[in-house]
Parts: structure tokens; C-alpha cells; sequence
């Protein structure tokens, strides 16, 4: 890293106390995966529930961009946490197109399974993923969906070499859809609801990566391995209030949704709520586990996977990339 981006992860945790009881809350920014939408409603739960109060954390909360945009912040020291698709994460450190990509670390998983995705209308006639082959696709640049999208479409019997692409925006993406400017859509699982609202309510049909990418993890929360260093316990208690507001936001998605409707009025609650009730079963770990595990064999699974798939060279471990040591140790 430049002695520039250092002092800028060093100075923003200089300003932060320690979080004990009776000291000045610690102060962090904070960047949602993409925008201000119903999967992203976990960090305005946690905030309206004042989990972050609870554990002496002051949370700036801005909208983040595709995976590449919030990897760059978390580099730069403009943001501390951030929610970054995992295999985006591991495609990037994997490459390690400068040495600093390998800086970041996964330290909580929002959700067990890829959301990524791709999106059609059902009345063009898309019924398997192989229906894709030959369609021009739309994907916003720098996104998961994206870099994904080889693997997905080995795995499901699509040659990629025929897919023509169209680079979208974070602004853009789901008019390319429903404009007929684009056949098909890399994008989430639940940008479903507001697609077909986009589209006057056509039935959108969803081709999961989780059909046949099941060890991937979906979103995650990073941080920069030098706040590791410099405040541990921050790192914690970050990790713990933002993964009781996951848990609470797919337990309560209208009184969410409402929240995020009160805290931007553009967004539309119910569409948010739909949302958060598809994320449920992604977010809820099973056999009672708390939200937000992961765990080393599994992280190993998604790397050797993405390795298999020619994603990243060989070389990349576990440590690299992640650091279990903060998972909460239950969900209260």
C-alpha cells in the first residue's frame, strides 16, 4: 500500500476511541453492497435497533457500487466495513492485480449462498439456463454477476464465447432489461421484485448460480487487515451488531422495509420487504448456527472452486482472504 492509503486507514482509526463503557463512541463509514435497496436494509436495521449504540459504534452509513468501487474504498480508508459479494472478493485477491488487493478480509458472511444470478422475462420463452446461449446479456462493470458469469455458464452447459455483453451501470441496469435493450441480466436474486415492477409487472424467471455454484458464499462483510491490527475489538463489535440487524431484518421485512422507505422516501417498502423475504433463507444459517458464520473448509471449497474454473491462479488461502476470529457467538 502507498504510505498515503496507510495514513488514511491509520488516521480514521486514530480518531476512534476504544468503545468502553463511558468513552466516545467510535466512529466508522460503512458501504452497502449496491445502493440503497431492500438487501441492504441488515445495516439500517442494526441502526434503528441501536445494536451499534449498544456496543459504543457511531456508523456513517453511504451507498456503495459494485464490488470493485467498496474494494477500493476499503483500500483507500474512505469507509472501515463494507458488504462485498465473496467471490467477487476472492477473484480479486486471488489475481492480486496490485499487491494491496490481497489487504481486505472477509469477517462475517450476511449470506450462505451466492445471490448472484441471471434474470429474463418468462414470456420470451427462457425456461433452463441453457436458454441463455447466444443472448446479449447486461451486467454493471466491476459487479460479481459478472466476473461469475464463466463459471455459472460452464457448470450449465452454456458456451460463454456466444454471450454478447452490454455494460451497464448502477443506474441503468434494470431499464437495459425492461427496455428489451438487453435479452437477459446478471444481476441478484432479489432484484426480482423490482424488475417486474420496472417492467409493469411481467414475470421475471430467476437462473440461481447457487444450481450449481452451492459451496459459494454471497455477500460478506470486509474490513482492511489494518483495523484488524490496530482495534480488534472494534472489528467484533462491528461485526456483531450488523449481524443481529441481518437476522432481525429477515425475521420483520415490512417494519424494515418501512425504516428504509423512512431513511430514503424513493425507496418502495414493499418491494424492500419482498426482498427481505427472499434473502430469509440465505441469511439463516442452519443447524443453529448464529448469522453470519463461515467457517475455513467451506472458504477453502469457494477458492479451489474459483481456482478449478481458471477465476485466480493458484496460491490463495483461506488466511488471505478471510478471518473467522469475530464471528458472533450467537445471535443475541
Amino acid at each position: 500500500m502507498t504510505a498515503t492509503t496507510l495514513a488514511a486507514v491509520g488516521g480514521t482509526l486514530g480518531a476512534c476511541s476504544d468503545g468502553s463503557s463511558g468513552s466516545k463512541a467510535d466512529r466508522v463509514t460503512y458501504l452497502t453492497s449496491f445502493g440503497n435497496l431492500g438487501r441492504d436494509a441488515y445495516i439500517h436495521a442494526a441502526v434503528h435497533k441501536k445494536y451499534f449504540d449498544e456496543v459504543g459504534i457511531e456508523v456513517d452509513v453511504q451507498y456503495g457500487q459494485a464490488g470493485d468501487y467498496n474494494h477500493n474504498q476499503l483500500l483507500a480508508g474512505r469507509a472501515q466495513f463494507a458488504s462485498i459479494d465473496a467471490s467477487g472478493a476472492i477473484i480479486r485477491a486471488g489475481k492480486a492485480a496490485k499487491p494491496e488487493d490481497r489487504d481486505l478480509r472477509i469477517v462475517g458472511v450476511v449470506h450462505q449462498l451466492t445471490l448472484n444470478a441471471v434474470a429474463a422475462f418468462a414470456d420470451k420463452g427462457f425456461t433452463s439456463p441453457k436458454d441463455l446461449q447466444g443472448r446479449t446479456l447486461g451486467a454493471v462493470v466491476g459487479a460479481a454477476p459478472r466476473a461469475l458469469f464463466p463459471a455459472f455458464a460452464r457448470l450449465a452447459g452454456i458456451d460463454a464465447k456466444t454471450i454478447k455483453w452490454v455494460d451497464a451501470t448502477t443506474q441503468n441496469n434494470g431499464s437495459l432489461l425492461a427496455t428489451n435493450q438487453v435479452e437477459a441480466l446478471a444481476t441478484q436474486l432479489p432484484t426480482k421484485p423490482g424488475l417486474e415492477k420496472l417492467a409493469g409487472g411481467r414475470r421475471i424467471q430467476m437462473f440461481p448460480y447457487s444450481d450449481f455454484l452451492s459451496d459459494l458464499y454471497g455477500i460478506t462483510i470486509m474490513t482492511h487487515k489494518n483495523i484488524i491490527e490496530k482495534n480488534p475489538d472494534l472489528v467484533r463489535r462491528f461485526n456483531q451488531a450488523i449481524m443481529r440487524g441481518v437476522r432481525y431484518g429477515v425475521n420483520n421485512p415490512a417494519e424494515i422495509a418501512k425504516v428504509l422507505h423512512d431513511v430514503d422516501n424513493t425507496v418502495d417498502a414493499d418491494q424492500a420487504a419482498q426482498e427481505l423475504e427472499i434473502l430469509k433463507p440465505n441469511s439463516l444459517p442452519g443447524g443453529g448456527a448464529p448469522v453470519g458464520t463461515f467457517d475455513e473448509t467451506r472458504m477453502s471449497k469457494n477458492i479451489a472452486l474459483l481456482q478449478e474454473l481458471g477465476l485466480i491462479p493458484a496460491g490463495l488461502t483461506p488466511a488471505d482472504i478471510a478471518d473467522a476470529r469475530f464471528l458472533p457467538k450467537s445471535d443475541t
